[in-house]
């Protein structure tokens, strides 16, 4: 095997990986990014209903006015809470990493489908090099997210489900 034939095999490896690597990312912090819109809107609603319920049941003289006024007002407190730590900027932050994984996919597709054994190898390996150095770049700067997203993704593209 020529040194061109390894560099071209080499650059193809690379490639791909990046492909593959920027498919599972990208699939998983969509699947975090889907949880985390969900439950930082239940964390708010949830607590916001309880809380006016118990106003209305206290309102009403409904039952215990002590007990409806102290669960209200712990439920208040939780949505407060739930709205102010910004439950979406978490998903935001994880749709932001699975845009950027998608971008760099579909970079990678395109370097895929033009490169040749005939193709410029230096031109491809610089390519290549700065696909990598990208890929660094996003995983180094996005917010982490549970193995059990990654584990989702990774089901829904073996299914099929995800490209």
């Amino acid at each position: 095997m020529s040194t061109s034939d390894t560099l071209y095999e080499s650059i193809k490896t690379e490639l791909a990986r990046i492909q593959s690597n920027c498919l599972y990312a990208a699939q998983g912090y969509f699947e975090a990014a889907k949880s985390a819109e969900k439950w930082g809107r239940l964390m708010v609603f949830i607590p916001a209903c309880v809380t006016a319920i118990c106003s209305l049941l206290v309102a009403v003289k409904v039952g215990p006015a002590v007990f409806f006024s102290g669960l209200g007002a712990v439920s208040g407190a939780v949505a407060a809470t739930a709205a102010f730590l910004g439950s979406p900027k978490t998903a935001a932050d994880h749709l932001a990493s699975a845009r950027a994984y998608t971008a760099l996919k579909h970079r990678a597709d395109t370097e895929i489908s033009f490169l040749t054994e005939a193709s410029d190898l230096a031109v491809f390996e610089a390519r290549t090099r700065e696909l990598s150095a990208d890929y660094v770049r996003i995983t180094s700067t996005d917010t982490p997210m549970a193995n059990k997203f990654y584990e989702k993704a990774q089901q829904r593209i073996q299914q099929g489900a995800a490209e």
